[in-house]
């Protein structure tokens, strides 16, 4: 067998057919394969290249899995500007149509509830950092106790005072800590609200320099509630940022982290 049957995503059985200018993988017309009441979209791919001892040997070369993944991106994304899609993961195969059909038969129902799940609706990636630098500054007067530990150090003598600024120096760095992770939850609870779902990525335990990621969130947004979510974004944006925070704003994107890797 020459080729093999490589799978972008599956929409339903009356998403548009690709234009002959949308190319998919090693340059290769994509097509839609329907079946059970949806539909595959695919194209074929060498078998020489993308065969198992072949595709493990190329999974380690950074350029061309990033090559193909970008391809893989543009297919999947001309779908979700059209109408629901299911992005798969890199490198689902198959060895022909038929086995897709097969596939797509198995699991129909299944796929055209997730595809009305993500009907009208696309993803937004947000992600909010935190500067240490400037969150530093701000800490003593974000945090209760820090600013009631200030009052008491006014009052105390200098014997005490000495202590009571060492036991400050120590609360701050927890202070810092505390607070970035309940900002974090207040500002993903507040999006979540104008979102149909939300999912956050884990934020790394440590982050070299001063720049520290605090959430990597997810939120599928309807089409219409769009405006609402842009809105409630910018006011959390225009609080923060004079505190020591930045957002980052991506999408729209296919709803890769609201269905499952295989589709």
């Amino acid at each position: 067998m020459d080729t093999l049957v490589y799978l972008y995503g599956i929409v339903p059985a009356d998403a548009p057919e690709p234009p002959p200018e949308l190319p998919g993988l090693e340059d290769r017309p994509v097509r839609l394969v329907r079946a059970g009441g949806v539909a595959a979209v695919v194209s074929d791919v060498p078998a020489a290249a993308y065969g198992d001892a072949a595709l493990e040997a190329h999974l380690g070369e950074l350029e061309w899995v990033g090559l193909r993944g970008l391809a893989h991106e543009r297919v999947v994304d001309w779908f979700a500007e059209r109408g629901p899609v299911l992005p798969l993961s890199l490198f689902s195969l198959h060895a022909d149509e038929a086995r897709v059909a097969e596939r797509l038969r198995g699991d129909a129902e299944r796929y055209a509830a997730l595809l009305e799940s993500v009907r009208g609706r696309r993803e937004w990636g947000v992600k909010l950092w935190r500067i240490e630098s400037r969150f530093a500054e701000h800490i003593d007067e974000l945090s209760p106790a820090l600013r009631a530990l200030a009052a008491e150090m006014e009052q105390a003598p200098p014997g005490r005072r000495f202590l009571l600024a060492k036991k400050r120096d120590a609360l701050r760095a927890d202070e810092m800590k505390r607070l970035a992770a309940r900002v974090a939850h207040q500002v993903f609870s507040s999006l979540r609200d104008r979102a149909d779902a939300a999912t956050a990525t884990p934020s790394p335990s440590t982050t070299p320099g001063d720049r520290v990621l605090a959430l990597d969130g997810s939120f599928l947004v309807r089409n219409e509630e769009y405006g609402a979510f842009q809105q409630r974004l910018g006011e959390l944006a225009r609080e923060l940022t004079p505190v020591g925070f930045d957002f980052e704003f991506t999408g729209p994107w296919p709803p890769y982290h609201f269905v499952t890797s295989d589709g």
